[in-house]
Parts: C-alpha cells; structure tokens; sequence
C-alpha cells in the first residue's frame, strides 16, 4: 500500500511526500521483487529531483540491477536514464553518453510497445540528452528540448513538463538570439513550478532567470537571482549543486569589479567540491581561482592551485576538459612572469589551446585575448608592423568563436577592439563602421549599459579625427598610435572581465531635425533653437553637402558624422532622409531617431500627408500635419518619457 501511495504521490510531483510514504516502509525485504524494485526507483527519482545526485545514483544502480533481473525494460531505461543524469553532475560524462546510447538500443528493439509508457520513456531520454547537451556546450539540444516538451505536454505530467521547460528555456538562453523568448519559456517554467510546488522553482530557475539577467548585463538582477539558487541548497545541507551557481556569483561580482568577493565565493565553491569526488568540478573552479589569482598578482598561492590541477590532471589524463583547464592555467601564470623565455612557453600553450578548439568556451576565449595581449608587447618592443596582421588573425578568431558561442558582450567587445586594430593602420573609417556595429550588436541583445559605453567611445573617435589625420600625415610611429588608440587598455578590461561604469549619460541639446527627399530638397524643417542662436548659412551648407554625408553614412554603414560643430545622424524610408543635427553625446540622439523614424513609418496620416507635400514639390510646415508636433515634443524634449525609460 505505501508503496502505491508512494507512486500516486510521485506522479502528482509531491517529492517530500514521496519520501514520507517510503520511509513507513520498516522491513524492505517483505517487499515483493517488483515493489523493491519501485522502492529504489522512486527513492531514486525523487533525489533526482531534489539534486542528491549520489543517492540518485546509488538507488539508481540497485533499481537497475532488480529491472534487469526480472527482464522490465520500461524501468529498467528509467533507472539507466537516473543514472545517467547523476554522471553528468557528478562529472563522469563518457559514461553519461554511453548509457543514453544503451538507452536508445533498448527502445529501438522494443517488440511490444505500451504507447503511454514508450512515450513517457522518449519523453525522459530527448531531456537526458538534453542536459548531456548543455554540458557539451551544443546547441543540437535545443532541439531535444523541445522533443521532450512536445511529448510531455501530451501526457500531461506537470512536474516532467517544468523539467523540460527548464532546460529548454537554459538552452534557448545561451543558443537562440532571442532573449526574451527565452524569459517567456522560462516564466511558462515557473508559473507552473510555483503552481505544483517544485523544487526547482527555487533552484535551477533561479540560475536561469540569473543566465538570462546576466546576459542582458543587468548585473544587479544577476547577481540576486544567482544567490537565490544557491540559497535553498544551502539552507537544506546541500551545497553541493549550488558550486557551480556559486561559481556564477563570483563570476558577476568580477564583472562588477569586486575581485574580492568573486575570489571568496570561489574559495567557497572550492571547498565544498573537496567533499565530492568530482575532478571535472573541482578542476573548473581551481582555474577560475587562479585565473582571478594571476590577476590580483597573488602568484605564489595560484602556484600552488597550479600543482592541485596538476594532479587532478595527472589522475584523469584522457580527460580532454581537465588538461585544458590545466594548461590555460599554466600558461596564464607563465604570462605574469616577467622572463620572456615564460612568455614563450605561454605563447605556445596558448597557440596550442587555440589550433586545438576542444577546449571550454571560456578557455579558448581567455587563450585567445592573452595571446593578443602578448602580441601586443611584443609589438610595442620590436615595433614590427607584420604582428599588427598575427594580432588581426586572431581576432578574427576570437569574433568567429565568440558568435559561435553567443557570448553577446565579448563578441560586442571584440568589435570594439577590432575598431583600434583599424586605427593602427589608419582605416578611420573602417574603425567608426566596426564601432556603429558593435553598438547594433549591443543593443539587439539589450546589452544597453554597452550600447552607450560604445556610443561614448564612437564620439570620442569623431572629435579626434583630425587627430589621427595629423598622425597619418607624419608617419607616427607605432608607440603613438598603440598609445592613442587604447588598444592595451581594450585588451586589459577584457582580460579582466570587468564591465566598465560610465558617468552618466546626458542628454544631447537638439539643434534642428529635416526630412529630405532623395533629390536634395528639403520638405520639412524645423528648429529646436532660436533662428538667432543658428547660424544662417548652416541649412544651406548642409543641403550643399549633402550628397557627401549620404554616400558617408549609408554606403559606409555608419549612423553618425560631425558636421562642424555638430553632430549629425540620418535614417532613410523611402523616399525621405531624416536628418538629425545636435551638440553633445550621440547615444540618446540615435534612440530618439529610431523612435522617430518609427512614429512616421507607422502613422498613415503623417506619411501619406509626406507623399502629397512632396509630390507637390511643397514643403510642410509643422502645423500642417496632426500630431507631428506632439510626436517631436514627446520625442525630443528633454524629459522625455520614452529617453528617461532608457535610462
């Protein structure tokens, strides 16, 4: 009886109560076979659930064994699909994967097929395969996922449908463009958690919700969705799932600046890996450690986090994953030697980490920006031009790498650097073309704190143009231009994984806004200032030229100019430029011309009243046509409602 309580109580995802039932259950070798067997399943399944991972395995195997001698198929997949959920956390992958693949011979062979329980078993193994995924760090996941959401939404199993709504919606967040599709996936996820009491509502969302925050670099929001997952392990004596979250905390504390607490909380997450015998696990936080080491200077100790990776490495040498956190490590505390027979040996780790591409994307991303950094030195040492192409190659790599990963900010950052690459070589216009993309790129993946960092960085390049004109002009040498180009700093702050803080972005002062035809003929004018405050001859200087700024920034790919002591940005919807001229930052402007342009495109009275001014060959005046008036007000005013959500 308790038994089948046990099961009623399973299927309607009451976990704890599971366990309550079992644990009536005084001489379990009254139970007959078949109830033994549901005993080591269940108890299994429900550790499963609650992430004790090595009491899931353990009641796992004894479920298996029972299966395999009365010859029950169906729960002889669920125990290996139990067992091999517990590889995966406990870092033994290899035979993670080889039991999937037992897995689907058993139901490829299956004669007779119940169809809810072949489903239910399909269902289980596509989000097994799943999880085997993300630890792979393969996007093919993803559609596991939603394989085993598509089944377990027509059984109908609540508990297994939030399981596989968990990982699709982790998987989304790191392999699909689209974060807030992922959000959406993830608060279907939740709302249904919060509904059955799961305990992943506390756990493994949390870390998601965290993922998704973290990527959009709303680092606050990160970091407090982060501690909430480790939160409930730790109050409950169960640390151990909560390592590699713990991990993620100190990761976004780095980003904020805190090295500090990023090294305690990996400190932490060390010691708690201690008690277990995963070496993958403790492996990828002694790297962490001593990367954060190397960077604070602290030699000496990550030294000696070097020789605890060593062994762990020397124990598990066909382990792909652990030699490479090994070597990243060496090489990274080679670098901070100063002998440049140990920047050699780096440099050759680094190549080799690099020409291997097995490696975590993190790792080959580090490999990458530190062997661009001691290109760099070697640079600045020997002035030779032909390294300026090695550094290039590489971040051709680095961008190919971080897109192929999706990791957002570096792939953003990356452009950014390319950009100073350009300026070393003079191509002012290339740089101001990778610096508009880099701010796009920013800005679709809602990095917006990044947007207007580069924004920043793309003005400050306009007002210096005659700068580096001047440099072009009398053949600097390669010190000047490595000096004013930032590229070492860029460099730096990547390395150091620390997102800069901006001052605070102000609003430009709006100077004049024009819609042009594709002819040159102005068809709407209008001031933001006193006529007397504009120059006189500026409207015609800017219509003569404008032909110029057209070919600049369209056939260019750029979003912005300096005309004199001005900025200018233009859209195009066809037939019309608009034209936007301003003093000051750039980065409000652009938003407040998206909006704009938007409001035309999608107000039929203001386009269509457009068209008939300009089929006319007249030009409109703004009390011509409803509602412009209100649009530029709400739009380019000060206090702006739609700017101040920006901020």
């Amino acid at each position: 009886m308790e038994i089948e309580g046990a099961k009623q109580l399973f299927e309607i995802g009451q976990f704890e109560g599971v366990l309550n039932s079992l644990e009536k259950i005084r001489n379990i070798e009254d139970l007959s076979d078949l109830e033994a067997l549901e005993y080591n399943l269940l108890k299994s399944s429900v550790y499963l659930r609650l992430r004790l991972d090595e009491k899931c395995l353990r009641f796992a195997k004894l479920a298996y064994h029972q299966a395999q001698k009365s010859k029950n198929t169906f729960l002889s997949i669920d125990a290996l699909l139990n067992i091999a959920w517990s590889f995966f956390w406990l870092g033994k992958l290899e035979k993670a994967f080889e039991l999937i693949f037992e897995v689907e011979e058993k139901i490829e062979n299956m004669e007779t097929i119940q169809e809810l329980k072949f489903e239910r078993r399909k269902g289980f193994l596509f989000f097994i395969k799943a999880v085997g995924s993300w630890f792979q760090a393969e996007p093919e996941g993803f559609k596991y996922a939603k394989k085993s959401v598509s089944i377990r939404r027509k059984l109908g199993i609540k508990h297994e449908i939030v399981e596989s709504l968990s990982i699709l919606g982790g998987l989304s967040t790191y392999f699909k463009e689209d974060l807030d599709a992922s959000l959406a996936i993830l608060d279907e996820c939740h709302n249904l958690a919060l509904e059955i009491n799961h305990p992943w509502a506390k756990t493994f969302n949390q870390k998601n919700y965290g993922d998704i925050y973290h990527f959009k670099g709303d680092l606050k929001k990160a970091l407090n969705y982060y501690k909430k997952g480790v939160k409930d392990f730790i109050e409950k004596d169960n640390p151990l799932p909560a390592v590699s979250t713990m991990g993620l905390v100190g990761k976004v504390y780095r980003e904020m600046g805190d090295i500090d607490q990023c090294c305690n909380y990996l400190l932490r997450s060390y010691d708690i890996s201690k008690i277990t015998n995963n070496d993958w696990l403790k492996s990828r936080i002694i790297t962490d450690l001593i990367e954060i080491l190397v960077l604070r200077g602290n030699i000496q100790k990550a030294e000696k986090y070097l020789e605890k990776l060593e062994d762990i490495n020397n124990r598990e040498g066909d382990n792909t994953r652990i030699k490479n956190s090994y070597l990243i490590s060496k090489a990274l505390i080679l670098k901070s030697y100063k002998r440049f027979q140990s920047h050699a040996k780096a440099q050759k780790i680094f190549h080799s980490i690099i020409r291997d591409k097995t490696s975590e994307n993190e790792i080959l991303i580090t490999a990458l920006l530190n062997q661009c950094e001691l290109l760099l030195d070697e640079l600045n040492l020997t002035k030779k031009a032909d390294i300026i192409d090695e550094i290039d190659l590489l971040v051709e790599e680095l961008l190919k790498w971080a897109d192929s990963f999706k990791s957002y900010w570096i792939l953003s950052e990356t452009l950014v650097l390319q950009a100073r690459l350009a300026l070393l070589k003079f191509k002012l216009t290339n740089a101001r073309r990778l610096l508009t993309k880099a701010q796009k790129m920013a800005e679709k993946y809602q990095m917006y704190w990044l947007a207007a960092k580069i924004s920043h960085e793309h003005d400050s390049l306009l007002q210096k143009l005659g700068l580096w004109k001047d440099l072009e002009v009398s053949e600097s040498s390669i010190a000047e231009r490595i000096n004013y180009s930032n590229l070492s700093e860029q460099l730096s702050y990547m390395i150091q994984k620390t997102r800069i803080k901006l001052p605070e972005i102000k609003n430009e002062n709006p100077i004049m806004i024009l819609i042009i035809s594709e002819g040159g003929n102005p068809i709407f004018t209008h001031l933001f200032v006193n006529k007397t405050a504009l120059e006189s001859h500026i409207l015609g200087s800017f219509l003569a030229t404008f032909d110029y700024f057209t070919k600049e920034l369209f056939s260019e790919g750029l979003d912005r100019a300096i005309f004199g002591d001005y900025t200018l940005i233009m859209n195009f919807i066809s037939p019309f430029y608009i034209a936007y001229l301003f003093k000051g930052e750039s980065y409000f402007a652009v938003q407040r011309m998206r909006k704009f342009t938007k409001e035309l495109d999608k107000n039929n009275n203001i386009w269509k009243s457009l068209l008939k001014h300009h089929q006319k060959n007249k030009t409109v005046k703004l009390g011509d046509i409803a509602h412009l008036d209100s649009i530029l007000k709400n739009i380019f005013s000060s206090n702006s409602a739609y700017i101040n959500n920006l901020k």
